[in-house]
């Protein structure tokens, strides 16, 4: 089954780049989740006009903080769609905390640009991205969760070296 065959993916390529598991392609008006069947479903629709501005999706064979695998925005030059697996290298990471149970916990999330990229292969860093590029990203998330009516705050930004040992810290 698709989902076992997922289970037995490292976090690592060969070539010591990561893994990244496509969920939700850029460009997507929906938010999809992989089922424990193997199967994609909805688990969000947004609004008229709202896109995901980049592939969201995780780093197979790691458990972040919240026991999900560690959630990953991955940079590619076009859509990629849901259920594939693409080389990646990390730039950074945006801190974040939202609500869950009444309580603010950290989500954070890691930003990676695809290896095949040609237009961001110049980009090893988060801050080296186009001036307001990170914060585009956290605008996003925070109308995002202000739709599902869930508290949220952005707490920081880091570069690759804070990429790195988040994905050290879950197992990658």
């Amino acid at each position: 089954m698709f989902h076992d065959a997922l289970k037995s993916v490292p976090s690592r390529t060969e070539a010591g780049d990561i893994n990244v598991f496509i969920e939700t392609p850029m460009g997507s008006e929906h938010k999809y989740e992989l089922d424990p069947s193997g199967l994609f479903k909805i688990a969000l629709s947004l609004p008229d006009g709202m896109r995901f501005p980049f592939g969201f999706g995780f780093v197979p064979g790691t458990e972040a903080g919240d026991g999900d695998p560690l959630d990953i925005l991955l940079l590619t030059d076009g859509p990629v769609p849901a259920g594939f697996l693409i080389d990646a290298r990390l730039i950074g990471v945006l801190k974040m905390e939202n609500e869950e149970d009444g309580q603010m916990v950290r989500n954070d999330r890691i930003v990676a640009v695809a290896k095949l990229s040609r237009i961001f292969s110049d980009y090893d860093d988060l801050e080296q991205m186009r001036s307001g590029f990170a914060w585009d990203m956290e605008r996003f998330f925070k109308t995002y969760n202000a739709m599902i009516e869930r508290r949220f705050e952005v707490i920081g930004r880091g570069d690759r070296s804070d990429a790195r040992k988040m994905l050290e810290d879950a197992g990658g």
